[in-house]
């Protein structure tokens, strides 16, 4: 009987690693997810009309755009891009980027930055569901858009290039998981240059395909970080390099006034919680959760997880990570959180799980657009507990996705893989065999 489960293929190719082609069956929506896939669609479609007719007229104030292009402005006239601590923090390469939209007006600009953030955004989104995502998840996907709309229109309209990051993280996680390693190192690596703890995933990649990842992701960071010495000279860029380097190390955003205080543990331990954590300490977890990270997703490639588990975990723990034990996590940044936690939220009532589960992870979301409607209708309303919204959101998530990840019910694959992608032996690859595929109990 023929089941909607995921089904690999083999296809030697010749001194290439395999690829695993993902053989899905079609499953024709009916008339209500239909009608929720329409609204999605119009929905987004009436949002970015909206946002881009906006732009469009100039009507952008306190927008994060200006603070790129003013970058890429610098970039052209050689001059210095870190005069500003609270201006443009991101690596010269970003600089480079923007460069040509520099020279557009600003309305133009401004548009073609916002298209392709969304873009990036419900592209990255599309490859996930179709890739790695439960079966139960991909037949959702309007109400995944539909959720996640809320929560990532702030970004879109003040021109972050928060979208755009998860986007790239997204494509890099989906290609994985069909062993596109080159694409997936490229993604990684744009997105490290943006905003630096995205490497995170990349590393964790590198644990569970080492060998062919990691030496793929050091050529795309060593690429990108090249690339700006072809478009300026070689003196300004190297001393951008520096400057960008001694402010970065010198950034610690744990002594930081409450008003720019990071909303992540530290702002629920020191600000909220008045705990006198000490500093080094706070240090130290950030270190050692990381690891445990990564030896969560060892242990779960010693289990032999399907490959889609496997990267689903490393993808939702390492998002949690970047928001509450990351270096850099402002209100902004939480939408890199709301596509895990969508389709974590969407997978558990799908199934007949327990009441308790579906509460604990929908009291979560419930934040995340407690948080958002905030920024949208009540800039001005700035308490310290309203804040606090959006760390306890990430902690409250952690809880609902280790359960979901460790707990077999929600993971029922007709078939399991013996070996992750990428880890096949160099026999079995270059005589064309196939790794055996035990059926999962």
């Amino acid at each position: 009987m023929t089941r909607n489960l995921k089904r690999f293929e083999e296809t030697p190719l010749a001194g290439k690693p395999f690829e695993h082609h993902v053989v899905r069956e079609f499953v024709k929506p009916d008339a209500r997810l239909r009608f929720w896939n329409f609204a999605a669609c119009m929905s987004w479609t009436a949002a970015l009309l909206v946002v881009l007719v906006r732009s469009a007229g100039g009507h952008y104030p306190r927008i994060a755009f200006v603070n790129f292009r003013l970058a890429g402005l610098h970039w052209t006239r050689a001059e210095d891009l870190y005069t500003n601590w609270r201006g443009f923090v991101y690596s010269p390469t970003v600089a480079a980027f923007f460069a040509p939209l520099a020279y557009l007006p600003p309305s133009v600009a401004i548009v073609l930055w916002q298209l392709l953030n969304a873009a990036a955004l419900l592209g990255g989104l599309t490859a996930l569901l179709q890739t790695i995502s439960p079966g139960d998840v991909r037949r959702h996907v309007g109400i995944i858009c539909l959720l996640l709309l809320p929560l990532a229109l702030g970004n879109l309209d003040i021109g972050h290039s928060n979208p755009l990051t998860i986007g790239l993280l997204m494509l890099a996680v989906a290609a994985a998981g069909v062993q596109r390693w080159n694409c997936a190192a490229l993604c990684v690596a744009m997105a490290t240059s943006l905003k630096i703890y995205p490497l995170a995933i990349g590393l964790l990649i590198c644990v569970v395909a080492p060998r062919p990842f990691g030496w793929r992701l050091l050529v795309a960071l060593l690429l990108l970080a090249v690339a700006p010495f072809l478009f300026q000279h070689w003196p300004y860029v190297v001393e951008q390099y520096r400057t960008w380097i001694s402010t970065r190390s010198m950034d610690d955003r744990l002594n930081y006034p409450t008003k720019y205080a990071p909303l992540d543990l530290w702002f629920l331990l020191h600000w909220v919680g008045h705990s006198s954590f000490p500093p080094f300490l706070y240090k130290l977890l950030q270190l050692a959760s990381g690891g445990a990270i990564a030896l969560f997703c060892a242990w779960g490639k010693r289990k032999r997880w399907a490959v889609e588990r496997l990267l689903t975990s490393l993808f939702c723990l390492a998002l949690i990570w970047m928001m509450l034990l990351g270096p850099a996590t402002e209100a902004y940044t939480y939408v890199l959180l709301a596509p895990a936690l969508i389709l974590v939220l969407v997978h558990v009532f799908t199934k007949s799980g327990s009441s308790w589960l579906k509460l604990w992870i929908s009291t979560a979301f419930i934040l995340q657009l407690i948080a958002a409607a905030r920024a949208s209708f009540l800039p001005g309303f700035k308490p310290l507990w309203i804040f606090s919204a959006l760390p306890l959101s990430a902690l409250l998530f952690l809880g609902p996705c280790l359960v979901w990840l460790l707990d077999d019910s929600y993971w029922r694959e007709e078939l399991a893989l013996e070996k992750v992608p990428g880890d096949l032996s160099p026999d079995q690859t270059i005589a064309g065999k196939q790794p055996n595929y035990p059926r999962a109990q």
